[in-house]
């Protein structure tokens, strides 16, 4: 693998240096096609708009493995200074989608060298749109998982929260799903100086955001997690002028049905008995974002084991769940498969910053790193006793 490890740098750096947002993946799109049509692959173009998927068929039957790579970046201004920063104002892979691309590729190169070695087959689904978009579901029905069917599926995420070398996967719960509510609180605006001959929905809203802080602490077992978070909170322009309406969006999050469906309709209870007992009226949605990931604990168990006889048990970590969401869980709702971490932080470059961030940027050492770990996986799956 080390010895591509100039090749996947030009290719991700090519892709960070040209970012493109959601369902907007043209020549990113394009780049992956020509390399995987390079290298031999069956390749369908088009999937989900910019969607591409390569089908290497091995040379003896067996189970057929897919792995998945998100393309798309974010709007986001890149701070980072380097050579390959974004070249397009406003655009940036801040998440690190660039290296996931990246790597499968390193991937299908590796394995089309060995066609004949493979016993199976193996898809591998350049998705677009995961940053919020749901690029996810529209692949899945548009049917990469199947014809032939997958009977297993992989997808890793660069994590600035483990040193490069290091592998780290949640056993089962490892993604929160991710939902949006918008109240508005609908009153009866007037003077700021005669109050009373108003019904004040900032008075309204001050109550609903205190209360439903209790929802977590209160509602929810402490056994279970929970988020419910307000991102934007919007009412009046004047000083002394009281509004007729208040807008509150926010974002609730889970890691169980039971529980995300408890969140839902605690949120308007609250408003509910806030609004009403002031003579105010509301209206409430709720809209369903991405599930939970969860990923299947025989796969997980087949990431660590297969991981942990090329870099040793001590590099690969059991991470807690984390309350961020991804769309790689529509996959795992219809077929086995995990997500697993690839640490990009290296403290001695400078490499800290998180996800999202203006500065993000990831240590390139993990590109050759996580198609090694990618192989061992498929090797696993597949049963292919390859030495090295």
């Amino acid at each position: 693998m080390a010895g591509n490890r100039d090749w996947l740098i030009e290719i991700r750096r090519t892709i960070h240096s040209h970012p493109e947002l959601g369902f907007e993946e043209v020549e990113t799109s394009k780049l992956i096609s020509a390399w995987l049509e390079s290298f031999g692959l069956d390749v369908k173009k088009g999937v989900a708009k910019t969607g591409v998927v390569g089908i290497l068929r091995g040379g003896e039957p067996g189970k057929t493995v897919a792995l998945r790579a998100d393309m798309d970046a974010l709007p986001i201004d890149e701070a980072t200074g380097v050579p390959y920063a974004s070249k397009i104002k406003g655009k940036m892979h801040a998440c690190g989608h660039d290296a996931h691309v990246t790597i499968l590729l390193g991937v299908a190169k590796f394995f089309s060298s060995i066609r004949d070695q493979v016993k199976g087959n193996i898809k591998w689904i350049f998705q677009p749109g995961e940053e919020g978009f749901g690029g996810g579901r529209v692949m899945v029905e548009e049917g990469v998982l199947d014809d032939p069917k997958v009977e297993g599926v992989f997808a890793a995420h660069v994590f600035p929260f483990l040193s490069t070398g290091k592998v780290g996967i949640s056993e089962r719960e490892a993604m929160a799903s991710s939902d949006k509510f918008t109240l508005r609180i609908i009153g009866k605006g007037g003077h700021g100086a005669y109050p009373h001959v108003t019904r004040d929905p900032i008075l309204a809203a001050g109550h609903v955001i205190t209360q439903i802080q209790s929802i977590v602490s209160r509602n929810v077992n402490p056994l279970d997690s929970a988020v419910v978070s307000l991102g934007s909170v919007h009412g009046g322009r004047a000083y002394n002028v009281i509004p007729d309406e208040v807008e509150l969006i926010g974002t609730v999050r889970s890691l169980n049905p039971r529980v995300r469906e408890e969140l839902k309709s605690r949120i308007e209870q609250i408003a509910r008995g806030v609004v009403l007992s002031l003579g105010m009226d509301y209206r409430y949605e709720f809209e369903y974002g991405y599930p939970v990931l969860v990923n299947d604990p025989q796969m997980s168990r087949l990431v660590i084991s297969a991981c942990s006889r090329a870099i040793g048990k001590e590099n690969v970590e059991i991470l807690l769940p984390s309350m961020g969401a991804e769309d790689f869980a529509y996959y795992l709702e219809k077929c086995p498969g995990a997500m697993f971490r690839l640490g990009v932080r290296n403290e001695k470059k400078g490499l800290i910053q998180p996800h999202h961030s203006a500065l993000f940027d990831i240590d390139e050492e993990v590109l050759p790193f996580g198609v090694e770990m990618f192989v061992r996986v498929i090797d696993e799956f597949l049963g292919l006793k390859r030495e090295g």
